[in-house]
């Protein structure tokens, strides 16, 4: 995919900026992406060509403590994370056009009945799950309704790919990947404690409580490495 017309990365740092960012993108009837960078995705990124190539040429947020605290060795500047769920949540309150896509039927149907029930101004005009064999299917389920914003939750990188992809043959106008969102509105899985929280340690939360994510704590101890090293 030629992406050399497209515009450059911008890092999006409060909840007004990706608002008046989605705002704009809509206005002018743009598509973009927005991604939501976590440590584990930058580690991902560093040996995945095609994801850093979306990273590079589109809106990003910063999730994690880790990446926020590598861009204020890199740039002097210290800002907050936004957590991928909470921007979504955000986005589908404030009544943007919203079609939601992924997770397993039974755990889609309830977090979409939870969140209508729970922003009764939200304007969720489509879902689908995420076990599809046919993305024409999908595809055609989408468009018919031509969200603002597409939610995508098949985990990190396989989520912004698939819009990636398909965004030439989508109508949407901003997409972003949402991991395990989906899963904790409708309930099926608890998201972290306040205390984890507000401690910016919900992800020492969701590999603890979840002993399958053990193994991704080698990216976290990479991403360590290679800032206390300097290698990054």
């Amino acid at each position: 995919m030629n992406i050399s017309h497209l515009k450059p990365k911008t890092i999006l740092f409060s909840f007004s900026e990706v608002k008046n960012y989605v705002d704009s993108v809509i206005n002018d009837g743009q598509k973009r992406i927005i991604v939501t960078l976590n440590t584990e995705m930058f580690v991902d990124s560093i040996y995945d060509n095609e994801f850093r190539e979306i990273i590079d040429n589109f809106a990003v947020v910063l999730e994690s403590v880790g990446v926020c605290h590598l861009f204020w060795k890199k740039n002097g500047v210290k800002i907050e994370p936004i957590n991928g769920i909470d921007l979504a949540e955000k986005l589908i309150a404030e009544g943007y056009r919203v079609f939601i896509l992924g997770a397993r039927k039974e755990s889609l149907d309830k977090a979409v009945q939870n969140l209508r029930s729970l922003y009764l101004g939200s304007s969720i005009v489509g879902y689908h799950h995420g076990y599809f064999e046919d993305d024409a299917v999908v595809i055609d389920q989408i468009n018919k309704v031509s969200p603002s914003v597409l939610l995508v939750g098949m985990g990190s990188p396989k989520q912004e790919k698939w819009i990636y992809r398909n965004m030439y043959r989508l109508n949407f106008n901003i997409g972003i990947g949402i991991g395990g969102s989906i899963d904790v509105w409708s309930g099926f899985v608890r998201r972290a404690p306040e205390l984890f929280r507000k401690a910016k340690l919900e992800w020492m939360y969701r590999i603890f409580s979840d002993f399958r994510r053990i193994p991704r704590l080698k990216k976290l101890i990479k991403f360590a490495l290679m800032t206390t090293t300097g290698r990054i």
